[in-house]
Order: C-alpha cells, then sequence, then structure tokens
C-alpha cells in the first residue's frame, strides 16, 4: 500500500462523515485567499483556524494528495462528484496516525496567524540582540535582516530605559516564566530555535532529524507553541509585561484585514452608512458587502445592528432555522427587501450558534 506523508494524514483530518467539502475550497482556505465566499467556506467548514496555514502551499501537489486518499477509499466523492465524505476507515486512519504524531490544537490563524508570524521573527531578534547585550558583544550578525524590524527594535530597546543589562536579565526570566508553563516539547522546539551569544537556532531540517519527524509536523508543531504562548501571555501578562507588550502591538498592527476592508471598517466606526461608504470610496456595493462580511469573519464582536436592521436578520435567521436548506433566492421570495449580504451574515451567526 501506497504510504502517507503527514500532510496527507492532514489533509484527512480537514474532511467530515457527516457534510460534504469541495477539495477545492480547501485549498483556497489553507492558501488564505480572502475572498467574502471562501472565508464564509472558511466559517461553514470550521477551517477557520487553519486559514492561511500553507499560504505557498502547491495546487497540483495537493490535488495529487486528494487522489491519493480517494484511491484509498478514505475519501468519498459525492454523488455531484464536487464534494468529499470522509469514509470511516478514513477517519480511522488519521485517528490512528495523530495518536504518534502532533496534530496542532491551539491556532487560530484567521485571526492572529500574521500576528504570530511577526511576533516571532521581533521575538528572536529581540532575544538575539538582548543575549549579545548581556555579554558585552557587539560583533555578530543580526538574524533579522529586515530594515523596519532592525529600526522597530531600535526604538524598543530605547523606550524600555537605558539600562540594557537589567532589561536582557528581565527578559530572560520572561522567558523562563513562558517556557515553563509550555508542555516539555513545545518548549523544546521554541528554544531550539533560538539563537543568541554563541548559540545559532536549528535549522527545521536539523529539528526534523533530531525529533525523528518531517519538517511540517515541526513546523506546525512551532505555531502551535507560539499560539500557546499567546494565550499564556494574555492569561499572566502582568508577570510578563514585555513579552506580552510586544504581542499586543503586533496584534494590533497585523490584524489580517485587507487594507481596503480595514478602511471600510473605519467608516462604519463613525456611523457611515454601507450606501455612503460605498459612494465616498467609489466602490460598488457589493465590494462594500464584502467588506463587512470579512469583517464579521474576522472579528465575531462585530456589531452587526451597525450594518443592518437587527428585526430583519432575526427574520431571516428565523427561516433558516426552519428551513436549514433555504437558498438565497428562495428567501427573496418570502421576503423581496432581502439583500444577499443580510442572508449572509444570518448564516454566519447561525453557524456559529451551532457551534
Amino acid at each position: 500500500m501506497e504510504s502517507l506523508s503527514y500532510l496527507d494524514y492532514f489533509y484527512l483530518s480537514l474532511f467530515s462523515q457527516a457534510h460534504s467539502k469541495k477539495s477545492s475550497t480547501i485549498y483556497h482556505i489553507l492558501t488564505g485567499k480572502k475572498t467574502a465566499s471562501i472565508l464564509y467556506s472558511a466559517e461553514k467548514y470550521q477551517l477557520t483556524h487553519f486559514f492561511s496555514l500553507f499560504p505557498k502551499l502547491n495546487r497540483v501537489e495537493f490535488n495529487n494528495s486528494i487522489k491519493k486518499m480517494t484511491n484509498l477509499n478514505y475519501l468519498l466523492l459525492s454523488e455531484e462528484k464536487e464534494d468529499y465524505y470522509l469514509s470511516t476507515s478514513g477517519e480511522k486512519n488519521y485517528y490512528d496516525y495523530f495518536v504518534d504524531h502532533y496534530y496542532p490544537k491551539q491556532l487560530n490563524q484567521l485571526q492572529n496567524g500574521l500576528a504570530l508570524i511577526h511576533f516571532w521573527r521581533t521575538l528572536t531578534l529581540v532575544t538575539q540582540v538582548l543575549s549579545e547585550i548581556r555579554y558585552k558583544n557587539k560583533h555578530y550578525v543580526p538574524i533579522e535582516k529586515e530594515w523596519e524590524k532592525q529600526i522597530w527594535l531600535k526604538k524598543w530597546l530605547k523606550k524600555n530605559g537605558e539600562n540594557k543589562q537589567e532589561l536582557a536579565i528581565e527578559f530572560g526570566k520572561e522567558w523562563i516564566l513562558i517556557l515553563d508553563k509550555l508542555p516539555l516539547l513545545n518548549a523544546e522546539i521554541v528554544a531550539v530555535n533560538l539563537s543568541g551569544h554563541e548559540n545559532t537556532g536549528k535549522t527545521q531540517k536539523q529539528q526534523a532529524e533530531k525529533y525523528k519527524k518531517e519538517s511540517v509536523e515541526v513546523n506546525l508543531l512551532l505555531l502551535d507553541s507560539l499560539a500557546l504562548i499567546g494565550k499564556i501571555m494574555k492569561q499572566h501578562q502582568e508577570k510578563m509585561p514585555l513579552f506580552f507588550s510586544i504581542y499586543k502591538e503586533m496584534l494590533h498592527t497585523y490584524d489580517g484585514t485587507t487594507k481596503s476592508t480595514a478602511i471600510t471598517r473605519q467608516y462604519l466606526s463613525k456611523g457611515y452608512s454601507l450606501e455612503k461608504i460605498a459612494k465616498l470610496r467609489q466602490l460598488k456595493s457589493s465590494t462594500v458587502n464584502e467588506h463587512v462580511i470579512e469583517i464579521s469573519i474576522m472579528d465575531p464582536s462585530f456589531n452587526l445592528s451597525t450594518v443592518l436592521p437587527i428585526d430583519k436578520l432575526e427574520e431571516i435567521k428565523q427561516l433558516l432555522k426552519e428551513m436549514p436548506t433555504i437558498t438565497y433566492q428562495e428567501i427573496i421570495r418570502i421576503k423581496p427587501e432581502a439583500l444577499f449580504l443580510w442572508y449572509r451574515l444570518a448564516q454566519i451567526e447561525r453557524n456559529r450558534d451551532s457551534d
């Protein structure tokens, strides 16, 4: 029997026995195609936590993996020949596989995946520089080459006091606190990635060899560890002020929302109607509506009452409750005034209520 890779089993875990899913849509979710329809599908498929997890994923390799698992009857084609169901044997095989392999359970890629990447890049640079400061060494090559990150570091060092030796000690204490709260394997994988005085972080290939894992598993283990660090910092921010200040800044700077959507959100926060936003920005109404859908999915706390009459939303939600498969075309036969935006937002809320 053809052997399967870590990624094969991971892809398998994204499918369901209860509901069919399009493989092409899962591909777009994993690569982070940020359109309203893909974002909605990510919410519907309950895969927002893996959104843009593999932005450079090769389409041919992904399709070959799906074909391989279909040939093994781990995935079953629906009657329409477009969607796939997870078979009983497929579910058993990926469950058995992940008994002995790491499966990421802490990720929330849609909401903070981009921020986590920048947090890690910033954190590793700060760690290296403060380590060299601790040993009073000025002759080293920074691991971060991006000029913007180096400028940020200079400002951050200046903002956090004149005594750099004391700062380095406090930063080291926070590292110890965080690593101590992580499970052993997660702590190890984070630590071996760090560079400092007379120490260079291990490459992904070196880590894969050390832990006898595929590189992609090692990478997901690190990402999951960073997500867990984010949760730990929120719970213990008073004990980790230096780490948390960096994390909070990255969350604010890299919130994952597209630039155009962010501008629409600013207008919404000022009380502008959707029609006025479209006119001021010279955009189609459908484009502004897509921004609203993106905002609603990216931020569940977004106040929908600024966008549409809540009573209309409740009416559509009630129709969805009575007829779960009702289409928008059927909705407007009953309520001709209903906008597609209302229908989509009601679907999003319905999906969350059923979680």
